[in-house]
């Protein structure tokens, strides 16, 4: 455990807000250049598994460039195998007969995606944490920035303030780093809640993940180890209200009739919960020294499920900048963050453009439109070169 750090230091080159997922994954990756990082915030909550509630129901489709990061900061072999699941094939389905399949084997590739908890997750950057002799974790909260020439002052709700050269906005889609900064920050609500809640099923799903495109929502059953299957319903507002309050054995009954008993029978283990869903733009993500990463600088409609995935590679991407920079400039230049800027503006901005476009395009009720979608889902299963370049630009 790091020594406690005094009330008043200037000697940090980073300081990371936020200790979720992606802000560990910042802070490691710059002490791992050589970076004297503080990182803020409380410890990470990680849940405890039980024998109702055997999974945890936040969990993440990683890609494969988002793995290689993991494995780049030694956390990934601190995650443990056997509560991931890799996905061999996703099965998309319209409401009209329309159906898609992407194939893991057909495509050449060892798997489309692994499942892994959040609270694994965090557990297992956690434990890199604690190798980490260059990072200081600070337990307190953010509660202001005032940036000079060389340096930004950070205060923190215990009064302390810290020094840094370098400050990375890694807390969230509220950020209060970004409100200090005075970014603005275009919410757009999709009027959807996503249920998520995870299931024990009567028929092994082998490693496919399914999804269906509905008139109550886009509908998804990932697959966890065992015979367990994690459910993502991206739901009208009041349909997710009306679902949240259902018991239960009803809620599993309604899910299985929604997934057409794809996977015979379910049992529900643990609670539901319910998060809104939104569209988050921010007219910029770096300014002098400080930089947004993760849901602090963008938030996508999760039906192609890319959110963890596009905050792990703004840390990865951030981190090649960082290592890149030529000897004379420091973490916080201006010049250094915008070339991370400009290089994270189009993968971000086509993933946003990407879900976006499918969540109005099958969120219409107009016949004709219905229609074409699901010839195209039709069209694109009869182009196997197609599909394969879609799988190898998904995984990473």
């Amino acid at each position: 455990m790091p020594a406690p750090v005094p009330a008043q230091t200037g000697s940090f080159d980073v300081a990371v807000v936020g200790t979720g997922v992606v802000g560990l994954a910042a802070a490691l990756g710059c002490t791992q250049q050589g970076l004297r990082v503080a990182l803020i915030g409380p410890v990470p909550r990680l849940r405890v598994p039980t024998v109702e509630a055997p999974f945890d129901p936040r969990i993440y489709a990683l890609a494969g460039a988002s793995i290689r990061l993991l494995e780049d900061l030694r956390a990934w072999p601190q995650v443990d195998r056997g509560r991931t699941q890799p996905v061999a094939r996703m099965q998309v389905e319209g409401d009209r007969g329309g159906s898609l399949s992407f194939d893991a084997y057909a495509a050449a590739v060892d798997r489309l995606a692994t499942i892994v908890e959040e609270c694994e997750l965090l557990r297992a950057l956690w434990i890199a944490r604690g190798f980490a002799s260059a990072l200081s974790h600070l337990d307190d909260s953010f509660e202001a920035l005032e940036v000079g020439a060389g340096t930004a002052r950070v205060r923190l709700t215990g009064g302390r303030t810290i020094e840094s050269r370098l400050v990375l906005g890694a807390d969230g889609r509220n950020s209060a780093v970004r409100a200090a900064a005075g970014f603005n920050a275009i919410e757009t609500p999709h009027r959807q809640t996503a249920l998520v809640a995870n299931f024990a099923c009567a028929q092994a799903h082998r490693g496919v993940a399914h999804q269906w495109f509905t008139d109550e929502g886009v509908v998804a059953l990932l697959p966890l180890p065992g015979q367990r299957v994690s459910l993502v319903w991206s739901a009208p507002q009041e349909l997710a209200a009306e679902l949240l309050a259902l018991g239960t054995t009803e809620l599993a009954a309604r899910v299985a009739a929604r997934t057409q008993g794809r996977l015979g029978a379910l049992t529900q283990s643990g609670e539901a919960h319910g998060f809104v869903l939104c569209d988050l733009q921010v007219e910029r993500i770096v300014a002098e020294r400080l930089a947004l990463v993760g849901d602090a600088a963008h938030v996508v409609h999760p039906l192609a499920g890319q959110g963890l995935n596009l905050g792990l590679q703004d840390v990865a991407q951030l981190l090649k900048v960082l290592s890149a920079r030529e000897a004379w400039r420091d973490p916080g230049d201006l010049v250094l963050l915008r070339r991370h800027e400009r290089a994270r503006a189009e993968p971000v901005g086509l993933m946003r453009f990407t879900v976006n476009s499918l969540a109005r395009l099958f969120g219409t009720r107009d016949p004709a439109i219905r229609w074409l979608r699901n010839q195209g889902l039709n069209w694109v299963q009869a182009m196997p070169l197609l599909k394969s370049l879609l799988i190898r630009q998904a995984v990473g």
